[in-house]
């Protein structure tokens, strides 16, 4: 029989109910309450993204349904069913999930493609998971045409192509994005597809002439990482010399902010480091920066391919509270934390997703990029007679990312946090085992999250009237 939970007294209620006329109803196993003010409730479903906050008489309405199955105000019954906080009993919550993750899966009118142009980068942050696999090669003409062709073999059928320019250091090979962008914008033109692009760049080798190319080049949204104060950021982030870089990454954010969309500036966080995340908002201020496209957010260190000390790390739980804080503290939208649905988690779970490293290799997560034998193919097709050093794909960590279901994994069915994370970071999942490092934020803060938007959304309201 489902259950559903609600914050008073955490109870647990069997809920298969029956309204008049017969039609046979259930409360969904995704709801979630919350006390408010005043003695108001929250009611939120996890399934639908749904928010209500009940005042006493309609939690008493809702509760009384719980014990008795009966709601006399029908337009709350019919909001209650819109927002799916009750649906038909014939209905399995569980196989809309799974019917939601294998069509978004296996969707193939839409292809995403993150472009490591280059395995080279100027920077050799102390992090990085990559640092023990930089070379100074870049992508072959062959394997930049390969590209072209994989995009033509399946063009006919997409609506949407998503390029991603990464590294290394993308800005590299330079001549790499403005070899392929026109080529790739034009098969788009030609097929009525629409073309998005974004890089994540170190941002030191931005300047105004590349990033009005790249704004030419359809990229709208630029990633560049700032990791807390000058002194910080240049023991962080330094150049393959020592040199620091947070002075000429400021100078080029200043220059170039206005080309794009978005920017998005990331700042990765650990232990080291989180006693000075504040201050980059202030220092993007000071230089006239911090601008309606900008945002910031927090990323989360992690020691991936044993790149870095796990001792430097935040646990999960910690990051979530820094992370709470973080955006409390600069006054930024509250409601960059309201939780998101998801189908599938990330590329690595989509079919049609790939990353391509400047050797052709493809693969399904970015931590896997430069571990040959984690490839899950390559760009060039390889005939049945070719030995050359082209290795065999990896099946078996293709098949570990793509046939996961969390629909039916023990750690996840009953989880509330299920169609917001939908199993959470597949890399994780399949290099670390079932730890909770998986999972998604939000499992951790759901409560303090969905009330710090429901204040936000009254406070908003209120300046309405």
């Amino acid at each position: 029989m489902p259950s559903t939970y609600c914050g008073r007294g955490e109870r647990r209620i069997n809920l298969t109910v029956k309204f008049r006329g017969g039609l046979q109803m259930k409360s969904s196993n995704y709801n979630c309450c919350y006390p408010f003010e005043e003695g108001k409730m929250l009611l939120y479903n996890t399934r639908t993204n749904a928010l209500a906050i009940l005042d006493n008489s309609h939690f008493t309405s809702y509760e009384k349904f719980l014990r008795t199955g009966i709601i006399e105000d029908k337009n709350f019954e019919k909001n209650l069913e819109k927002g799916g906080y009750i649906l038909e009993d014939n209905i399995e919550e569980i196989e809309l999930l799974r019917n939601q993750m294998l069509r978004s899966r296996y969707n193939s009118t839409s292809l995403g493609l993150t472009i490591a142009a280059t395995a080279d980068c100027n920077f050799r942050c102390v992090y990085c998971y990559e640092k023990n696999s930089i070379k100074t090669s870049k992508m072959t003409l062959e394997n930049q045409n390969a590209i072209i062709e994989f995009v033509k073999k399946q063009i006919k059928v997409l609506s949407h192509l998503h390029i991603s320019w990464y590294g290394g250091e993308p800005l590299l090979a330079f001549d790499i994005i403005e070899y392929l962008s026109p080529q790739l914008i034009q098969l788009c033109k030609e097929n009525d597809v629409t073309y998005v692009a974004s890089i994540v760049t170190n941002g030191y080798l931005l300047t105004p002439d590349k990033a009005r190319a790249l704004k030419k080049y359809k990229v709208g949204n630029i990633q560049v990482t700032l990791d807390g104060s000058e002194e910080i950021h240049d023991r962080r982030r330094p150049l393959a010399g020592g040199q620091g870089t947070f002075k000429q990454i400021i100078s080029n954010l200043k220059d170039c902010v206005d080309f794009f969309d978005t920017v998005n500036i990331r700042i990765n966080t650990d232990k080291t480091n989180v006693s000075s995340i504040s201050q980059v908002k202030e220092i993007l201020d000071k230089n006239g920066i911090l601008k309606d496209n900008v945002g910031i957010y927090l990323g989360y260190v992690e020691d991936h391919n044993d790149a870095y000390e796990l001792e430097k790390c935040l646990h999960i739980d910690q990051f979530c509270d820094v992370n709470l804080k973080f955006v409390r503290d600069n006054h930024f939208n509250i409601m960059m934390l309201y939780p998101k649905l998801t189908s599938n988690y990330c590329c690595a779970d989509c079919n049609n997703a790939f990353i391509i490293d400047s050797e052709g290799y493809l693969y399904k997560c970015w931590n896997d990029v430069g571990v040959k034998e984690r490839n899950v193919g390559h760009i060039v097709e390889k005939q049945e007679d070719d030995t050359s050093d082209f290795e065999k794909a990896n099946v078996r960590h293709y098949l570990d990312f793509m046939m996961y279901d969390p629909t039916v994994d023990s750690k996840c069915v009953d989880c509330k946090c299920l169609p917001i994370c939908m199993g959470g970071c597949p890399y994780k999942r399949v290099m670390e085992g079932d730890t909770e490092a998986r999972c998604v934020t939000e499992k951790f803060k759901l409560e303090e999250y969905i009330k710090e938007c429901a204040y936000e959304l009254v406070r908003r309201r209120s300046e309405t009237k």
